[in-house]
């Protein structure tokens, strides 16, 4: 399992754990609004790379984002903001036949 797979694996608890926390309850709005925005699945050929971006809401902001990919052979390879509203997400296909992959935001007000 690469590097990339292994650290979003294990930072995806600490997250969870994160978004629950009674911390939160100290900020100014105790209930922030969290939305999901999604790509639509996109297809990755063979041996390619595929950059998939995910615009969140007007009036929201992206924190963080995921992906599901269709096979162990497809990669992360780079996974950042890109302006206050906006997720990117790079993907590397290693295996010689396509795949499917998949971006998300988390957008918060």
């Amino acid at each position: 399992m690469s590097r990339t797979k292994l650290l979003a694996l294990a930072a995806a608890p600490a997250l969870a754990v994160c978004l629950a926390s009674p911390a939160m309850a100290e900020d100014e709005n105790p209930h922030p609004r969290v939305f999901t925005a999604e790509s639509p699945v996109r297809s990755i050929g063979a041996n390619q790379t595929e950059t998939v971006t995910v615009t969140c809401p007007r009036g929201t902001f992206a924190v963080s984002g995921g992906w599901l990919v269709s096979s162990a052979s497809i990669d992360v390879t780079g996974n950042r903001a890109a302006g206050d509203r906006r997720w990117t997400i790079r993907f590397e296909n290693e295996a010689n036949r396509s795949g499917r992959v998949q971006a998300f935001a988390r957008c918060v007000v």
